[in-house]
């Protein structure tokens, strides 16, 4: 009957002091010493048989738990890092030790190092060395056999190092166990610890070995797909970068092809343009060395053209990429991009487009350059003659002017440009070059090179000249500049004054500069050749003059008798017998006509050296 008990007990899987009541029971029951002896018996054979089914049931859950691991780690992962942390995790739940760690070994560097931890309280673990043979990790990476110790400090099998034992210290830990991560050789250390004293049993340590061998494997494994995916990932740009070169290539290809059809067949730096912005996308244009626009993309704006013009006089920042038109030491021009993509940057293919453009622009420039320096003797006689008076010269000007192109209706700047004597050779070549492309006129008069270019503003455009014939001919050029004139009969009073122009700022040892006389005021009316005395009294005083003239007023008078009398009011209107107020409203009228700074500092001197030449040019008329 005992027996019977004791077995369903074991099959109801019962706590341990449901044994001891069935000994109890029976042994009260028994007859004789030698019952009691075999009831005693019967109930230490039942708990044997305990621990071992116990045992046992322990021994399959933790194997059922290695194959989910195992499952686990098989699952295609390429990622060595997410191996590493998902092998610790699981060996603290295998173990269900407070902690599970992980080194790898650097046979170079004969150490281990912690690499992953899982249950760290601290940072003190990361980047932790262990030299071989050094505490529980370096003695099993250097052996390859598992370690285990019920306390870690006080463990004289183990020899330690300071680095080591503070990151223990600072993690608490205790009892520790190591097996080695092998495949084939010692590769690492995996670890499982806890804050507590006491050992690991045999076969929590053979549980530990048996997933590292699991884990090594799976390790070596995920090593390998990390580099296969590194290999197949290279080969997957080099197929793309091989790919994109061979588009590169024939793009390239059509480029030089289109490009020397457009010089076979004599077409022209638009033709370029057009084409190699089909090509790139964006706006490209041409400008030549004034920076005004050669050619240019359909529907570029003017908005944008002006900006790229300040990209072509070097101030390209990161908006625009530019490059010279250069032909041996000539510079003929600038090519200007503006890419789709502000931000895009310029690829080699792109840049390739751009310098064959450039090239061939350069040829056509030169091809045309050569073209107009054949015409540049028509045109200089015709300039010649232009700024000769003579009557003879403007009834055969139309037909002249219409074989050569040039449009003498237009509003045109006359340009005057000296550099020293021995730095001439060049500078009708030159002076030819800047004409032809703004569809001028030059000429070169008793050393000095004269041209006249289609301009509004003479100014700017004598500033420009000054800088384009400077570069080119390695020497300061000085320009002097009037106009802008429509009637080729004004040409001789223009030529004048800017060679007057020209000749103050050399007194003035402003060699290299430009100027007008609107630049030089009263300056160059001094130092010039006294030709443009009546165009400086006009253009200081002129609006007063005429209104004088059309409205029979007195303003010019009352101005004189103002700056005569030291500016006084009342002075003035007690020379001219009229009431303060009434020169007042003379006065205004003048700040009208002339401007709100008439009477400034900077402008009295002119308007009184004005006054004084327009008396000076009436009382000798009488």
């Amino acid at each position: 009957m005992n027996g019977h008990s004791y077995l369903r007990l074991l099959v109801d899987g019962a706590p341990l002091p449901h044994y001891d009541d069935v000994l109890r029971a029976t042994a009260a029951d028994a007859a004789s010493p030698a019952e009691l002896e075999e009831l005693q018996a019967e109930h230490t054979l039942a708990l044997r048989l305990r621990d071992m089914l116990e045992k046992q049931r322990v021994r399959g859950e933790q194997q059922r738990a290695l194959v989910e691991c195992a499952k686990e780690l098989a699952e295609d992962r390429s990622d060595p890092d997410a191996i590493l942390h998902l092998i610790v995790s699981q060996a603290q739940r295998l173990l269900g030790c407070d902690m599970a760690y992980l080194s790898l070994n650097d046979d170079e560097d004969r150490s281990t190092r912690m690499r992953v931890m899982v249950g760290a309280t601290s940072s003190a673990w990361k980047d932790v060395r262990i030299p071989f043979g050094v505490g529980i990790g370096g003695r099993v990476a250097a052996t390859g056999t598992p370690f285990s110790t019920p306390d870690y400090f006080s463990d004289e099998r183990l020899a330690h190092d300071p680095a080591v034992d503070a990151s223990v210290r600072a993690e608490r830990q205790v009892s520790i166990v190591g097996v080695p991560l092998r495949n084939g050789t010692v590769i690492g250390v995996l670890f499982a610890s806890n804050r507590t004293p006491g050992p690991f049993s045999h076969d929590a340590i053979a549980l530990l070995g048996s997933f590292a061998a699991l884990a090594a494997s799976a390790i070596d494994q995920a090593r390998q797909r990390h580099e296969q995916d590194q290999a197949i990932a290279a080969l997957r740009q080099a197929n793309e970068a091989l790919r994109r070169h061979t588009v590169e290539e024939e793009r390239a290809v059509a480029a030089h092809d289109q490009s020397m059809d457009i010089v076979l067949r004599g077409g022209g730096v638009q033709e370029v343009v057009t084409a190699t912005g089909d090509q790139l996308g964006g706006v490209l244009a041409i400008f030549d060395e004034l920076q005004t626009p050669v050619a240019w993309t359909p529907g570029a704006s003017g908005e944008v053209l002006k900006s790229m013009a300040a990209a072509a006089d070097g101030q390209a920042g990161e908006l625009y990429w530019a490059t010279d038109l250069v032909a041996g030491s000539e510079n003929l021009g600038t090519l200007v991009w503006a890419p789709p993509e502000t931000s895009a940057e310029v690829g080699d293919l792109d840049r390739r487009l751009l310098e064959r453009a450039a090239v061939v622009a350069s040829l056509l420039q030169l091809f045309g350059r050569n073209l107009a320096a054949a015409e540049a003797r028509v045109r200089g006689e015709l300039l010649d003659d232009l700024l000769t008076p003579d009557a003879r010269t403007y009834s055969s000007l139309a037909e002249r002017a219409l074989r050569i192109g040039y449009q003498p209706q237009k509003r045109h700047a006359v340009v005057v440009a000296h550099i020293r004597a021995e730095k001439r050779r060049g500078l009708a070549s030159v002076a030819s070059d800047l004409a032809a492309a703004r569809d001028g006129l030059s000429t070169v008069r008793e050393g000095r090179a004269v041209l006249v270019i289609p301009s509004d503003d003479p100014s700017l455009t004598g500033r420009q000249v000054a800088r384009s014939m400077t570069m080119r001919l390695r020497s300061p050029v000085t320009v002097g500049a009037a106009g802008p004139v429509d009637d080729p009969a004004d040409l001789p009073a223009a030529y004048a004054e800017a060679l007057a122009c020209a000749q103050a700022l050399l007194r003035l040892e402003r060699e290299g500069a430009a100027a007008t006389t609107d630049d030089l005021g009263y300056a160059g009316l001094l130092l010039g050749d006294g030709a443009s005395a009546t165009r400086f009294v006009v253009r200081t005083l002129g609006p007063v003059i005429r209104h004088d003239e059309q409205r029979s007023t007195m303003l010019m008078e009352t101005l004189e008798t103002y700056f005569a009398t030291g500016q006084s009011l009342v002075a003035s209107a007690k020379r001219l017998h009229i009431h303060p107020n009434t020169v007042t409203q003379r006065l205004d009228r003048v700040k009208r006509l002339l401007g709100v700074d008439w009477n400034s500092p900077d402008h009295t001197l002119e308007v009184q050296l004005a006054l004084r030449l327009h008396r000076l040019t009436r009382d000798l008329a009488r």
